[in-house]
């Protein structure tokens, strides 16, 4: 049997990706089987199993690739020289979220559905905890830079300030999905303003 490259694999992904959002935004999340995703891509039952095994591990997939993308690129503002402020990073960040098929509609399911589903709230948490270090690491990056904080100082008061900015974006999600047309521009400034202020 041929082996299969690593460049089939994630395109197979992608294909079961794209066709679990396709149907968690026509027939929300609560509402979509494997068997609406495996017709959407177009797969045999055997050849999505092969990648996942549930809808939940699906969804979850494709919030990690999403959010671990928009990760990467604050990240990479940490290391700028100079390091460009909260108020155009977090903004930056959710302007990239926006532009994505899982946010805000799909992301503001899961995070539904991770209140009653154990399984998925553990798995929930834990991306949470991961953003929100990866927050901290950019906060404390520029808190040093900028503001001349020691090494020590910088982080504790990334910390401090971590989930509040992250609560930030969080609430984009909700007002996007659910805040009517305009919103998401007028969420983005009401944000630079307040993070203009750290």
């Amino acid at each position: 049997m041929p082996k299969v490259s690593e460049e089939h694999r994630a395109a197979m992904r992608e294909r079961i990706q794209a066709a679990a959002l396709a149907c968690v935004a026509d027939k929300g999340f609560s509402n979509v089987s494997m068997a609406d995703i495996i017709a959407e891509a177009g797969l045999s039952a055997g050849a999505v199993y092969v990648y996942y095994r549930s809808k939940e591990e699906l969804v979850v997939d494709v919030g990690r690739r999403v959010f671990g993308e928009r990760m990467t690129a604050l990240e990479q503002l940490g290391g700028h020289d100079p390091v460009p402020p909260p108020a155009e990073a977090v903004t930056a960040l959710m302007s990239g979220l926006a532009s994505t098929a899982f946010f805000p509609g799909v992301a503001v399911q899961v995070w539904g559905e991770a209140v009653r589903n154990d399984e998925l709230g553990a798995i929930a948490r834990d991306i949470i905890a991961q953003i929100r270090a990866h927050i901290e690491h950019y906060l404390t990056a520029w808190l040093a830079a900028s503001r001349g904080r020691a090494a020590d100082a910088a982080a504790s008061e990334a910390r401090h300030l971590a989930p509040a900015v992250m609560g930030l974006i969080q609430g984009f999600a909700v007002q996007a999905a659910l805040g009517g047309p305009g919103i998401e521009a007028r969420y983005v400034e009401s944000a630079r303003a307040l993070l203009a202020s750290l």
